[in-house]
């Protein structure tokens, strides 16, 4: 019996464990692998601030899925939303536009839209108005949004709002236009940390 005692607590050191207290009540995941065997890179960090897989993330909230200079998009599959948040690097030239949005449009190739919130934190967002921007920014705003089941844009200013109003006029489908988290979260129907959409 002792030979089979020390057998089993060896194949758990090689094994899957458990932890408690990562999560209030109980166990935070079943079979975790061990630390050492955690991935590095751009896997999310959890509650506790400690390195995570993708999957514990998604269960937790929003997964970083898409970065750039000029844009980070995250994904909360639980929420089935994915959250856009716009930095306030001005866009030098109207190719760093197209590829930019490209790049998001990549990232989300695999997601349902017809079953997926979109939420655009553009708050930050420099404001511009001339042609040749608004033109090209119409169109792949257009493409990056459509298909989604619902959509909710953050802006700044009252200026914003009715900027992204006129250009959106011929969508396919209305979006709400908000200046207060609360509101697009409302719109949206879901739950997440505002302190995200002010750094996420």
């Amino acid at each position: 019996m002792l030979g089979d005692a020390r057998g089993r607590r060896a194949g758990c050191r090689g094994g899957l464990r458990m932890r408690r207290g990562a999560v209030r009540g109980g166990l935070r995941v079943t079979g975790e692998p061990p630390r050492a065997a955690m991935p590095r890179g751009v896997a999310g960090v959890d509650a506790l601030g400690e390195q995570a897989y993708p999957s514990v993330v998604a269960f937790l909230g929003l997964r970083e899925i898409e970065r750039d200079p000029y844009t980070v998009v995250h994904h909360d599959p639980a929420q089935q939303l994915v959250f856009i948040k716009r930095y306030s690097l001005n866009y030098p030239s109207i190719a760093a536009i197209e590829l930019s949005f490209q790049r998001i449009d990549r990232s989300l190739e695999a997601i349902a839209r017809r079953r997926t919130l979109l939420l655009v934190d553009a708050r930050d967002a420099p404001l511009r108005n001339d042609d040749g921007f608004e033109n090209a920014f119409a169109h792949c705003h257009t493409r990056l949004t459509q298909g989604f089941k619902k959509t909710a844009v953050l802006l700044k200013s009252a200026t914003g709002v009715l900027q992204l109003g006129r250009l959106s006029k011929g969508y396919e489908k209305p979006m709400g236009i908000f200046t207060r988290p609360e509101d697009a979260l409302h719109h949206l129907g879901v739950s997440v940390d505002l302190k995200q959409l002010t750094d996420p």
